[in-house]
């Protein structure tokens, strides 16, 4: 009769939290931990027999620990990643990161590695055979080259049936290509991106209409009287800020103006101009013609520059944003740059100017006078009027009521340049928004004239202004070309969007809302200067570009002279509403509330409903700078 086999003891309580701790252990790999801490710790207890399974999902879990850690590191880089995480300006410890995605790495090979063995062994326990090749196949998967080596080969050439030599192929050949992409892959999780990151937004409520912001017409009762003379100081006349266009023909020159030496000199094609809290650029291009087919003015020069009022508007905005992240503890303090944006409603103007020289023989000439055809013009258009290549050294149209003879009645001296404007009829000058005829000086009877075609407009734009809350001093505000109807073609070169860049006039696309300048208000763009004795455009044209026709300098002033007076309207509006505050008990003063501004709640300007219904509303959001996830 056979003996009874001897029970097995009963583990005590510490010996089943240390087998516990074994199998954590063993399925990291730190099977020499389990030996140290035993000898170590002196536990002074038999060793639990072993058994070839275990039925214990506790030892089940801690044996999977070596998927659960890297598994769950990856899901939060995931979880950060995907909903944003704002650093700041600076990372310390940026190496550290890199180490800790070094070492998730190698936690996820490692994952993929027992993966692969828990199905070979699989396999093996099924009692399919497999090649020596395939049984070795984890310790493999950080080497690409695995994929067409002959381990890999045998198990494909090999006699085990097909489904399974697919199964088997098919897991290696995944787990060699995440054992290769893991990596990278985490550590552009792990590591935080330099990028933009949103700061907020709200509206903002200026108290001025629409129609008085960008009117379609400008008459001379929108302009002081005293505009008559050019302005020392004041910026809210036409021709304020005239200097800046000679600043430009000196640079054009090969002169470098001393408004270009101090911290905000800006680059050849724009020059400076001030608004009253707020920097501008004003931009002049030669303007380039895609439709050779029509003999436009190959010369033409076009202009543009943000709104004063806007650019004031949204540079009080940035003040007040700025005041908010010093004083409300916001990680948006630490950043390398903040920007305030409009992207919607807003409109700049846009210019072209186009001049043809001509030639008055005596106050007999009876000639008719022809302005160089609109921007744009159609060429049924310019079928239907009375259109010439006689009089100018290009395709012109013939006024149908001005005289030459009222052209020498333009007040001023002979020796000066002087300037007569002319409004241009509709039809056939569509897009045209005045005419120029620029008397040239003489000292006899035959008067060389340049007529000028200025077209001009409102056109969608975004508009940035670039500050820090570290810095002092007043933002400077760009812009570029906004074209929400997708009407713009390509440039020339066809290699991107002509709305991608800053300055175009592409009639009947751009600019959208056409401007029509009376008589009256465009003598506001060329008054005397007393200290002179002498004419806004006189002073500009002695500054005129050497070794280049007068028409050149003609079309650079005229295009730069409307911008300029353009962008003017709605000088003296400012912002409106009640600013939402909170106390800060740091200053003991209520200040912008940061943390409702930030979180995007809401505007942080309150108005009233009815009085601000025709007011110009605009949207302000913020962005800053910095390393993120």
């Amino acid at each position: 009769m056979d003996k009874p086999l001897p029970s097995t003891p009963k583990a005590t309580r510490l010996q089943i939290c240390f087998a516990y701790a074994t199998g954590a252990l063993r399925s990291l790999g730190l099977n020499v931990l389990v030996y140290v801490l035993q000898h170590l710790l002196a536990l002074g207890f038999d060793e639990i027999p072993k058994k070839a399974f275990h039925r214990d999902r506790m030892m089940a879990l801690l044996r999977a620990m070596v998927h659960l850690l890297p598994f769950i590191i990856a899901i939060g880089e995931v979880m950060i990643n995907w909903r944003g995480y704002y650093i700041g300006a600076n990372i310390d410890g940026l190496s550290y990161l890199q180490f800790a995605a070094k070492l998730h790495e190698m936690a996820m090979q490692s994952s993929l590695a027992v993966i692969v063995f828990a199905y070979v062994r699989h396999v093996l326990f099924s009692g399919d055979a497999l090649p020596i090749g395939a049984m070795l196949s984890g310790l493999q998967l950080t080497q690409f080259s695995y994929l067409w080596s002959m381990e890999l080969w045998g198990v494909a050439l090999s006699n085990i049936p097909f489904r399974r030599k697919l199964s088997v192929i098919t897991i290696i050949v995944m787990a060699v290509l995440l054992a290769s992409t893991v990596g990278p892959s985490s550590a552009i999780l792990m590591i935080p991106n330099l990028s933009s990151w949103p700061a907020g937004s709200t509206h903002v409520w200026m108290n001025i209409t629409v129609a008085d912001l960008w009117p379609p017409r400008l008459e001379g009762s929108l302009v002081p009287a005293y505009c008559s003379q050019a302005p020392n100081v004041s910026n809210i006349c036409p021709s304020s800020e005239w200097q800046s266009i000679s600043d430009y023909l000196s640079l054009a020159n090969g002169i470098l103006p001393p408004s270009f030496r101090g911290p905000f000199s800006v680059s050849p094609y724009s020059i400076q101009l001030t608004g009253q809290g707020s920097l501008r650029q004003l931009v002049i291009q030669k303007h380039t013609y895609d439709d050779q087919s029509v003999p436009y003015d190959r010369a033409a020069a076009k202009a543009t520059t943000q709104q004063a009022a806007v650019a004031d508007a949204l540079s009080a905005t940035s003040s007040l944003w700025n005041t908010a992240v010093q004083f409300s503890n916001s990680p948006f303090f630490s950043q390398r740059d903040a920007v305030q944006s409009i992207v919607a409603d807003n409109y700049q103007p846009y210019t072209l100017a186009s001049c043809g020289a001509d030639v008055i023989q005596g106050e007999t000439d009876d000639r008719p006078v022809a302005f160089p055809i609109p921007p744009g013009s159609s060429l049924e258009m310019l079928r239907e009027a009375n259109t010439t290549d006689k009089l100018l050294q290009m395709l012109a149209i013939v006024h149908p009521r001005l005289s030459r003879s009222e052209i020498l009645e333009a007040p001023g001296s002979k020796s000066d340049y002087r300037v007569k404007w002319v409004e241009l009829p509709d039809h056939p000058f569509k897009g045209s928004a005045i005419g120029a005829v620029i008397l040239q000086p003489t000292t006899n009877a035959t008067q060389g004239i340049l007529l000028c075609n200025i077209a001009a407009g409102w056109g969608s734009s975004f508009m940035n202004m670039s500050s820090s809350p570290a810095a002092s001093g007043t933002g400077l505000a760009s812009s570029s070309i906004h074209d929400p109807e997708g009407t713009l073609p390509l440039a020339s070169d066809y290699s991107t969007r002509i709305a991608d860049s800053v300055l175009t006039f592409e009639l009947p696309a751009f600019p959208q809302r056409l401007v029509h300048i009376s008589e009256s208000w465009a003598q506001y763009l060329n008054p005397q200067i007393p200290t002179l004795n002498t004419s806004v455009f006189n002073a500009l044209m002695a500054r005129k570009m050497a070794h280049k026709p007068d028409t050149t300098s003609a079309n650079i002033i005229l295009a730069g002279l409307v911008a300029n007076g353009l962008s003017r309207t709605g000088f003296n509006s400012q912002l409106q509403g009640e600013l939402r505050t909170a106390f800060n008990s740091k200053v003991n003063a209520s200040l912008p509330n940061g943390k409702y501004w930030f979180a995007g709640k809401g505007d942080m300007f309150k108005v009233d409903p009815a009085a601000s219904k025709d007011w110009v509303k605009l949207r302000v959001d913020s962005s800053v700078e910095g390393y993120a996830f």
